[in-house]
């Protein structure tokens, strides 16, 4: 796709990212993920964008905007425990009611476990006898160093069973659940997303380790590592690491990822949020043979911003000199019911209206470079033809 000139008001903004709003669209508002294409700042946010219309009027937007709690209650967790290499479950009694359930909200003891990333699996029973699999591939975490960011709740599709079995598939430590909650409407939590980069592995045989280093083609904020591994079996150590110019490194995580003959797996490690260029991942093999299927999968946290539906709007992005703009959508919304279709993005294009209005050197930093070479070189000839009558003399 060819370039979208955002009008003059955004000639400093280097990048558009068309929104595709579907023909059946009829809410209020939209709702539209951010694109990886688009850089988090340095403290999660994204200080550079904005939502404009083709005719380059500013619309004021929410990231990640909350609704208005949803009607929950307070439900039974029992027959709560943990059996060694397989996880810790419970069971859910949602009563006798019959009503519609399709989100479960656990409680946990983060003094026991601060940080965490847990595979969570969800099954259904109308008699604790036959269970049903209604949902395998869920994700519970916190991050004790965001603030204490947390995603509890599982959604699944919408069921009248009385039981709800959770079995959290940490096969090495009990996961302390300590309650839950049920409601028939949730929220919009932020899911985990794949980034889309392949790494560069690098093995070093003196460490023994497996090395895999991502480059993605814009900074990534990375919540948490995943590794698929052919179905090998495995207990290893591994950590992770960014580095903003592939030479100096920062560790952010460490974990043991396992896949066990008997029993579950444990094949996630959560990480400090920060925003970097690369990632490096490292797999500790002692003394054992490394594994040549294990490969790893950078997740990070999803946001979407919601706003005004109507006419075409883009999202504008790529200027590092500007703030985080303010405006009262987010409150408004978490105090009144609303509805958002959801939209799509096109791929992220240049802004032909493009004026990089850094000062020059900024720009440019080679000139310095340039300049300065220059006037050595200029130094020394002067002083070579200062040299030569001397010479004579």
């Amino acid at each position: 796709m060819s370039g979208i000139d955002a009008g003059p008001a955004w000639s400093a903004w280097s990048q558009v990212t068309p929104v595709v709003v579907g023909r059946a669209a009829r809410a209020p508002y939209l709702r539209v993920e951010v694109p990886l294409t688009i850089a988090p700042g340095h403290d999660g946010g994204y200080p550079d964008l904005r939502v404009v219309d083709v005719n380059g009027s500013e619309r004021p937007y929410a990231l990640d905007p909350e609704r208005p709690r949803a009607d929950d209650r307070a439900v039974a967790l029992i027959d709560v425990g943990y059996v060694p290499r397989r996880g810790t479950q419970g069971v859910v009694d949602l009563g006798t009611s019959g009503a519609v359930v399709d989100t479960i909200t656990l409680e946990v003891d983060s003094a026991q476990r601060p940080t965490y990333f847990e595979h969570v699996a969800v099954d259904a029973s109308d008699d604790r006898r036959t269970w049903r699999i209604v949902r395998t591939d869920a994700i519970v975490y916190r991050v004790a160093q965001d603030g204490g960011h947390t995603d509890t709740t599982l959604t699944f599709p919408p069921t009248r069973s009385r039981w709800i079995r959770v079995r959290v598939l940490d096969p090495n430590v009990p996961f302390p659940l300590t309650g839950a909650r049920a409601a028939s409407s949730p929220s919009q939590p932020a899911p985990l997303e794949r980034v889309p980069a392949e790494p560069r592995e690098r093995d070093d045989p003196v460490e023994h380790a497996q090395v895999w280093t991502f480059a993605p083609d814009v900074p990534v904020r990375v919540t948490a590592v995943t590794f698929t591994d052919g179905g090998a079996r495995y207990e290893r150590s591994a950590t992770v690491e960014t580095s903003d110019d592939d030479a100096i490194w920062a560790w952010q995580g460490e974990g043991s990822i396992a896949h066990y003959a008997e029993g579950g797996s444990q094949t996630l490690i959560s990480t400090n949020e920060t925003t970097a260029r690369f990632v490096r991942v490292v797999v500790h093999n002692g003394d054992d043979a490394a594994i040549s299927t294990l490969q790893p999968t950078l997740l990070v946290r999803s946001h979407a911003v919601v706003f005004a539906a109507g006419g075409t709007p883009l999202l504008l992005s790529g200027n590092p000199k500007v703030w985080t703009p303010t405006y009262d959508l987010g409150a408004q919304l978490a105090h009144a019911p609303w509805t958002a279709d959801d939209a799509t993005t096109a791929p992220t294009v240049a802004n032909p209206g493009f004026r990089d209005s850094r000062p020059l050197l900024e720009r440019l930093p080679w000139l310095l470079t340039a300049a300065l070479l220059a006037a050595a070189l200029g130094l020394g000839l002067v002083a070579l033809r200062m040299l030569r009558p001397a010479k004579a003399s």
